[in-house]
């Protein structure tokens, strides 16, 4: 036992010796950035951990002790997000890890910021809630963390990620309309967010399969934010005008939105245009807020689990950590629809 021990301490100090050298730092000063020892200087610290990951060197200690969250401050009053938020923080507390929030804003400027702090904190990991900056996540993962990206995903990023299902949920919302006999259907998204284009890939794959051809003017996309508030506004500037909207929309009897806070604002946009929601128009959300069930009518809606999210993306770390030379995987939650009384036959 003591001469494993001996020859585990012996290559453990002959790989720091190699990272010394590449980063032309001493070997204290490679342990003690290893360690997560603070008091060394941001440039130093990232010199070593670069210099580290050319390396290939990966952690020992398969305990989390503090992982570091990022999330978009526009998302910060978001229902969706508290409860992803939820699952996070009742999984840390199982596992006795202590969880340091950190609320950035989108941009380049944004992206130099956040690998400040990561450089400035000792961290296990790190959790990336909805973020869509590849760069960002790129440069991340040249520093070797463990990385866990939540309700994201950017395609051949070598990267854990937990997502809901964005094409089955969707393609069982259009289905449920369809069936009800509803062709001419609204889609109102944003198009900005990767996995709400992924809600709309599978809008106009619900459409081919049913032999609806897809009209382009059929897709109101609006700017970010996108919620119950931008939602409302932007439709009801539409109705307002009925000559402007007949121009550039076709007739619809049925909306599909690609969150429950735009069909929210959707529905007080309708309302107040006097028409009736299910009789006149019908309606489908996604998520499945608290709230859906307490709208008049209820909503019908796509349930997505949003704490299991937040609990999986622990749980990823987890095993990252026990397992760092494991591939990457991605884990989709699967999706239900939920039938409320938002949604009716076709009107003739």
């Amino acid at each position: 036992m003591e001469k494993k021990q001996a020859q585990s301490l012996a290559s453990q100090r002959l790989r720091q010796r190699d990272i010394a050298q590449a980063a032309n730092v001493s070997i204290s000063t490679v342990s003690r950035v290893l360690s997560n020892v603070d008091g060394i200087s941001q440039h130093v610290r990232e010199r070593v951990l670069k210099a580290a990951a050319s390396l290939g060197y990966q952690p020992t200690d398969e305990k989390l002790h503090s992982i570091h969250l990022f999330t978009d401050i526009k998302l910060a009053d978001s229902p969706f997000y508290h409860n992803i938020m939820a699952g996070i923080e009742a999984e840390c507390r199982r596992h006795d890890i202590a969880l340091h929030y950190m609320v950035v804003e989108r941009g380049p400027d944004s992206r130099a910021h956040v690998l400040e702090k990561i450089m400035q904190h000792t961290t296990d990991g790190l959790v990336f809630v909805a973020q869509d900056d590849r760069e960002l996540l790129e440069q991340a993962l040249t520093y070797n963390f463990r990385i866990v990206l939540v309700n994201a995903e950017h395609e051949g990023l070598p990267i854990d990620t937990v997502l809901p299902d964005n094409q089955v949920g969707p393609l069982l919302a259009m289905r449920h309309m369809i069936k009800h006999g509803h062709r001419s259907i609204l889609h109102v998204t944003s198009l900005k967010r990767i996995t709400l284009r992924r809600r709309y890939d599978a809008y106009r794959a619900a459409l081919a399969e049913a032999g609806i051809v897809y009209d382009p003017r059929l897709v109101l996309a609006l700017d970010e934010p996108f919620n119950m508030a931008s939602a409302y506004e932007r439709l009801k500037s539409l109705l307002a005008e009925p000559h402007s909207f007949s121009t550039h929309f076709p007739s619809f009897t049925a909306v599909f939105c690609a969150n429950d806070l735009s069909a929210m604002g959707v529905a007080r946009a309708l309302q107040e245009a006097d028409l009736r929601i299910p009789q006149d128009i019908s309606l489908v959300g996604y998520d499945d807020l608290p709230m859906a069930e307490f709208m008049s009518p209820p909503l019908t809606t796509v349930r997505v689990d949003c704490q299991a999210l937040g609990t999986f993306a622990i749980q990823r770390l987890i095993e990252r950590a026990a397992h760092p030379d494991s591939i990457p995987i991605r884990v989709e939650l699967f999706s239900r629809l939920i039938e409320r009384q938002s949604v009716a036959r076709r009107p003739d």
